[in-house]
């Protein structure tokens, strides 16, 4: 069974070159941590723009520019984890570092070659407010947003943003109502059904060496 990592959506990339486009944020909120989560993913589209617009670059050098911004912006450990679900347990030591790289990996190569794909689409975030959070230790915030990949459709782009002191990640994004992180859980856990850890990994290797190559 073959990984459909392709199939999230390559606005989930592209909205975070939008940045030039933001309209005026939503009203300020009196929770600091609100305002902040909000701003966080403002500044990170701002950065975005910044360092990964220029057409100059190589897709090797875009990859090691996004990977240190997806390390920044999201919480990978924590994501990755989550997608592995009750498998988690089941695996190794080496498979569970080995899984972490090629997750991370994996999802670098296919998003950083979504950039080029980029043609001034507007991305308008419309508010941030309070989540439930499943750590007592943090807050989450959802900011929701809007991306018009034609003038209009707009797609729903809502970010789910863990805090913690003054930390911000990316724990979720969900496209229309519909989880990142939820629809690489369900994948992931349909080939460890079938074929285990180890065969989760052939399959993260063998996605690796297609995006690379394609």
């Amino acid at each position: 069974m073959t990984l459909r990592m392709d199939r999230i959506p390559s606005i989930l990339v592209s909205i975070l070159m939008a940045a030039a486009l933001l309209v005026a944020p939503a009203a300020a909120k009196t929770e600091d941590y609100v305002v902040g989560a909000e701003k966080f993913i403002q500044d990170l589209a701002d950065e975005a723009v910044n360092a990964l617009s220029q057409a100059s670059l190589s897709n090797e050098n875009r990859q090691e520019i996004f990977r240190d911004m997806l390390s920044e912006g999201f919480a990978i450990p924590g994501i990755a984890r989550f997608v592995m679900g009750r498998y988690w347990r089941e695996a190794s030591a080496d498979e569970r570092d080995e899984y972490f790289h090629l997750f991370e990996d994996v999802i670098v190569s296919l998003w950083a070659n979504r950039f080029s794909e980029y043609s001034g689409q507007e991305f308008r975030i419309t508010e941030a407010i309070p989540a439930r959070s499943a750590r007592e230790d943090e807050k989450a915030v959802l900011v929701r947003s809007l991306f018009w990949t034609d003038p209009n459709n707009p797609v729903r782009l809502d970010w789910r943003v863990a805090n913690k002191g003054d930390v911000y990640k990316i724990t979720d994004v969900l496209v229309a109502g519909v989880s990142m992180a939820t629809t690489y859980r369900d994948e992931f856990s349909a080939v460890m059904r079938r074929n285990g850890v180890a065969g989760l990994l052939t399959e993260l290797r063998n996605r690796s060496s297609d995006i690379r190559t394609n």
